[in-house]
């Protein structure tokens, strides 16, 4: 079933649209309002084609608002506004090359095609293609099931096996002499990309066992000898599918096969996980667990005489980490002979035996359930900063006992399973289909989300960064919901819906267009000669997270960058390569029509000499198909801001989740009207000043009365400067009223340039830029 529907939400972005009079809303449902903290003489005026705004308040509370308008005549401030705002149009107009790119744009309008998207033919096959990758997870897996069932089938238990195996613990590590120690044997080991460049070994599995377990005990040597006929199915599956992540075997008598194999240390960061585990844990009191018993033992004969439920083997389950009575007389009543596990070394033995009781009806029957997994948190990545590496979904079935003798007992052998990375599921929904503000997401059965680009499972502490509670059970209106924080600014935007299952998995997929130009998509084309010449630029790059070609699976493609790919595949060097035709067809046309940027750009720097002003550091574009191109006016070394559309600042270039911020600001603005935004040294949440300014414009391209955003280009420029032009301009008076009586830059006056939404662009005090103008809530 694939379903559609259409809201309008407010998301946590900045919102470019000028408002008809300033104001202080933090969201339009807040129960507040905001004004300024003294009642104050006020002027303000546009700053044209931009979306600042001048403000101007008179500090001097017992001067009476007639004198402050008397003293600073509304034309006054029109004649500021309009200067600064001339002066930095110009600027950012002549640096950024937005008319020439517009015109470039406009040239060619007359073979471009505009054509609306179809949310529910894209919802339905983005899953499509999300159902054909997890079906071959599950076919991989079926094959474990099989090879296993048929190893332990084959298999004659032998209480004096003796053999050596690869203990994932001890692997590579030599005694005081130099000597391999015993199950420590070489094992070659090399870094590997796909597998989150852990050193691996892909030709072979190894095996971890609780350090309670013995490595040589007979269940143990048995079942990891008759496992070994499970290697030949983990490579076969790897190579059958190079987008299979870690395939495993946790075998019911505690020892656990994992491919490919891997060195496990109680290394730095290992410890430093099971300690961050640790911290969370509180004791809170004594469980009243005799209540709880008796009423579990209810509620089970309740569901037994009523025939409901799963009308199979029941039990109850109570962990804890001590029991402070035995419980006996509820066990009497209720439940005995069949009594309880009350020391850890009961454990294994009780805990396996009823582990069979319950899997015996499956084993009969022969069902093998295939289990998918809520999104959980990969622990090897947690000192990752990116939040989206880390989600995994696991697919995972049971391994039954097929002999004669055991059929009947129901014997589980293990589990097997392997993992998903959603990461690598979300690419099958690409960028360039969903718009500037479109995106995709995954829920499960149960409405939590799996992937969402707004599910931050993380939370910074210091330095650390540590899972959120309950990160892999938020629903769907937690992050979809409007951003109640003070400091967000707001975009408002209609967004329709549409979503549908993914089949023989218990998840759906959503995928969200917003109103709009995102209702349609720009589709060019070009010769692949004349791409070809202008993709060789050395200022072009390419969203290194977006799938141009598939470099995953061949081991040859691994090393090349989307970039070196798309022309090795566009020059037939490489005849193996898998591309997207059509992203690759829009960024060769993309290159095109941008490649007079390059001398555009060239020209002005030659043309600015060491001695003149300092005005702009860099200038960019990026483009719908993901291309980024950027020109530097000064040294590498006096950039301001040298993260800037570099991976280390992700909210500066294209991601797999999202568009640029300054790309995704333009598009909602005018076309030809620039976005300004304050940039920090070390982000916005550091103790410094903000430095830097991008300013950031749309170029749009209609075809037969249908809009689409065809590109974004900016500058980026030192803070300083704007705020020279500013007091420059703020000392003009208008020949009117004669000589100029007051300033900008006087004791009593405060003047500010600040963004529709109420944020601080220029001040003289150097700390206020990127907070709120002063404000108190008022109750209404």
């Amino acid at each position: 079933m694939v379903c559609g529907c259409s809201a309008l939400l407010p998301l946590p972005n900045p919102r470019p649209t000028m408002p008809a009079t300033p104001n202080f809303h933090a969201n339009p449902s807040s129960s507040s309002r905001w004004i300024p903290r003294q009642p104050m003489p006020v002027a303000w005026a546009f700053v044209q084609k931009t979306s600042a705004l001048l403000w101007l308040l008179l500090l001097g509370t017992s001067l009476s608002p007639a004198w402050g308008q008397a003293k600073i005549p509304l034309e006054t401030v029109k004649l500021w506004a309009d200067t600064f705002g001339g002066d930095l149009y110009n600027t950012v107009t002549k640096y950024s090359g937005s008319l020439l790119l517009q015109k470039k744009y406009k040239d060619v309008e007359s073979s471009l095609k505009i054509e609306e998207v179809d949310g529910l033919e894209l919802v339905r096959k983005f899953s499509e293609d999300m159902e054909n990758m997890l079906r071959r997870k599950v076919e991989a897996v079926q094959n474990l099931v099989e090879a296993a069932e048929e190893a332990d089938l084959n298999h004659e238990f032998n209480e004096s096996l003796v053999f050596d195996y690869y203990n994932s613990v001890l692997i590579n590590e030599r005694d005081e002499k130099g000597n391999f120690v015993e199950l420590g044997a070489e094992f070659l080991l090399e870094s590997n990309a796909h597998f989150s460049n852990l050193p691996v070994n892909t030709s072979i599995s190894s095996v971890q066992l609780p350090t309670n377990v013995y490595n040589k005990d007979p269940d143990i040597l048995n079942g990891v000898y008759m496992s070994e006929a499970l290697n030949a199915v983990f490579v076969e599956n790897f190579q059958r599918d190079p987008t299979l992540t870690w395939q495993y075997f946790g075998s019911a008598t505690g020892f656990f096969r994992i491919y490919p194999g891997i060195l496990v240390q109680a290394d730095r960061d290992n410890r430093e996980h099971f300690k961050l585990l640790v911290e969370e844990l509180m004791v809170k009191g004594v469980g009243v667990v005799d209540q709880a018993l008796r009423e579990a033992f209810q509620i089970l004969k309740q569901f037994q005489e009523a025939k409901q439920g799963s009308l199979c083997n029941q039990a109850i389950m109570l962990i804890s980490d001590g029991a402070v009575e035995d419980y006996e007389p509820v066990f009497e009543k209720y439940n005995w002979p069949d009594c309880k596990i009350s020391t850890l070394a009961d454990t294994q033995e009780n805990v396996m035996e009823y582990l069979h009781v319950l899997s015996r009806p499956m084993v009969i029957n022969h069902d093998h359930d295939i289990i998918w997994t809520e999104a959980y948190m990969d622990s090897k990545l947690l000192s990752s900063q990116a939040q989206s590496l880390m989600l995994l979904t696991t697919v995972a079935m049971p391994v039954f006992s097929k002999k004669n003798e055991t059929r009947s007992h129901g014997i589980l052998l293990g589990v097997v399973g392997s993992d998903v990375a959603l990461r690598e599921l979300m690419k099958l929904a690409p960028r360039y289909k969903l718009g500037v503000h479109g995106y995709a997401f995954l829920n499960t059965n149960n409405g939590y989300i799996l992937s969402h680009p707004d599910l931050r499972p993380l939370y910074r502490e210091g330095k650390k960064l540590k899972p959120k509670p309950n990160y892999n059970s938020v629903d769907l209106s937690e992050v979809e919901w409007e951003d109640q924080a003070e400091s967000k600014r707001v975009l408002f935007l209609t967004n329709d819906y549409f979503f549908t299952d993914i089949s023989d998995t218990p998840f759906s997929l959503g995928v969200v267009l917003s109103r709009g130009h995102g209702e349609y998509i720009l589709l060019g084309n070009t010769s692949v000669e004349e791409g070809l010449h202008d993709l060789l630029h050395p200022d072009l790059a390419l969203a290194s997270d977006w799938i141009y070609c598939i470099t995953d699976i061949d081991p040859d493609h691994r090393k090349l960058s989307q970039l070196e790919a798309m022309i090795r595949f566009l020059t037939r060097k490489d005849p193996d390569l898998e591309c997207d035709e059509e992203l690759v067809r829009e960024v060769l046309f993309d290159a095109v029509v941008t490649a007079p940027m390059e001398a555009y750009w060239t020209a002005l720097a030659l043309n600015m000499s060491e001695e003149s002003e300092h005005v702009v550091d860099m200038a960019f574009l990026g483009t719908r198909a993901g291309l980024l191109r950027s020109s530097l006016f000064v040294g590498s070394e006096k950039v301001s801001d040298r993260k800037f559309l570099t991976p280390e600042d992700e909210a500066s270039v294209f991601t797999l989740d999202r568009f640029p911020l300054w790309y995704r600001q333009a598009s909602e603005h005018p076309a030809g009207s620039f976005v300004f935004n304050l940039r920090w040294a070390e982000g916005p949440e550091s103790a410094g000043e903000p430095m830097v300014v991008t300013a950031s414009t749309a170029v749009a391209v209609t075809v037969d009365k249908r809009t689409a955003i065809a590109a974004a280009v900016g500058v980026q420029m030192k803070l300083e400067f704007l705020r020279r032009k500013f007091w420059a301009a703020t000392r003009q008076c208008s020949t009117v009223d004669g000589p100029c009586t007051q300033s900008c830059e006087d004791s009593d006056l405060d003047c500010f340039v600040i963004d529709n939404n109420g944020f601080i662009l220029i001040s003289k005090r150097s700390q206020e830029p990127g907070i709120k103008l002063r404000k108190k809530p008022i109750q209404t």
